[in-house]
């Protein structure tokens, strides 16, 4: 990395469709055990399918099951 090189995590609601990323870890400790029960666990491969249109909640590929989150949850997941 440069010197100049600013490095800013990345979360889940940064991807953009169809998009594909591996889950780094959790910012929030409360969420991380919901999110962990669920089976988003960190070095999982994670894909973005879409975004509600009101910005509300957002729908994953986590392996092959489709999963629905909220946008709070999903901002507390830290991606590649």
């Amino acid at each position: 990395m440069e010197r100049n090189e600013i490095y800013v995590d990345r979360n889940l609601w940064d991807l953009q469709k169809g998009e594909e990323s591996t889950v780094k870890n959790f910012n929030d400790s409360a969420l991380a055990c919901k999110l962990l029960t669920i089976g988003i666990v960190p070095k999982a491969r994670i894909a973005m399918i879409r975004k509600s249109p009101f910005g509300g909640a957002v729908c994953i590929r986590l392996g092959g099951t489709y999963i629905a989150i909220r946008k709070s949850e999903a901002l507390c997941i830290l991606v590649d």
